[in-house]
């Protein structure tokens, strides 16, 4: 790895504690909780559109994940992040399931209208629609659904050499479109802003075999760049930003990597994945980290 990187996040999180309001879903809430936990945050989960913002107020970053959306999601994702927004907090978003329905692709353009995000962090398909989808909207007006077959990444959007041009060129589109980093997840991932693009290969096929991984990731983003706010001060650079959306989506890899080893030495299988994952993430030191990522500037 010839690239620098604030290695020093990793220690921050940890002295920190930064409090992380997570609106997410309820089939990973518990992981992404604790996920956020093993890397040194502190989580609250809280959805009801009454709470929203005075949750928000006094938390350090404000997670957005639209996996299940209810019937006051959407007033209570845009309370918050108007609240965020105010604050100037950081706000990850994660538009799960982008273009399956025409209620949630037309929420999360909603949401794009009404609230500054500070990251976006989705697999190939979710960004790639959400593009389209962008685009379409300001060309026609309208929203041609359905875009996709579920909240998976389609196996034509996998991220390989021959496509990872095409889909590095997505990323920092829509970075310029949302004024947000990227960060596009597959076997290999995409962060990008509109002037600089990074390439992450860590990470192991165990981890697309459980759900929640991505959720997870978003947990583990948001305490990351919550300590890049307070070690940057109220108004962090994008490439502050965009440092610590890196070096949170490369520290899930290694953990990842070191996770499946663990299972390869005691014979073990996906729900053992899962608490090794956890488990290493909670160990996550600078040191470890310097060694074990695997990183380039395209």
């Amino acid at each position: 790895m010839n690239v620098k990187l604030n290695f020093s996040l990793a220690g921050l999180v940890r002295e920190k504690k930064p409090v992380i309001h997570c609106i997410t879903n309820y089939v990973t809430a518990a992981d992404v909780a604790n996920a956020i936990l093993a890397c040194g945050g502190s989580p609250i989960m809280a959805d009801h559109p009454e709470e929203a913002a005075e949750v928000t107020a006094i938390s350090d970053c404000l997670l957005l994940n639209m996996g299940t959306p209810k019937e006051t999601s959407k007033a209570a994702m845009e309370k918050a992040g108007r609240e965020a927004n105010r604050l100037n907090h950081p706000v990850i978003l994660d538009p799960v399931g982008m273009g399956v329905s025409r209620y949630r692709t037309e929420a999360i353009l909603s949401l794009l209208k009404e609230v500054k995000m500070t990251v976006i962090r989705g697999n190939a398909s979710e960004l790639r629609i959400m593009l389209n989808a962008i685009n379409r909207l300001e060309d026609t007006g309208n929203i041609p659904l359905p875009f996709t077959r579920g909240i998976d990444a389609s196996p034509s959007d996998g991220i390989k050499s021959e496509t990872l041009p095409s889909f590095a060129e997505t990323a920092r589109a829509l970075s310029v479109l949302t004024g947000a980093v990227t960060v596009m997840t597959g076997a290999m991932d995409i962060v990008s802003t509109g002037e600089e693009t990074w390439l992450i290969k860590n990470g192991s096929p165990q981890m697309s075999r459980i759900t929640g991984m991505g959720c997870m990731l978003d947990g583990i983003i948001a305490a990351f760049t919550a300590a890049s706010f307070s070690q940057n001060g109220s108004a962090p650079s994008q490439n502050d930003i965009l440092q610590a959306a890196v070096l949170a989506t490369a520290a899930a890899g290694f953990c990842g990597e070191q996770a499946a080893k663990r299972i390869v030495e005691i014979q073990a299988g996906t729900g053992s994945f899962r608490c090794c994952f956890m488990d290493q993430l909670s160990l996550l030191e600078e040191t470890s980290l310097k060694g074990g990522i695997n990183v380039e500037i395209l």
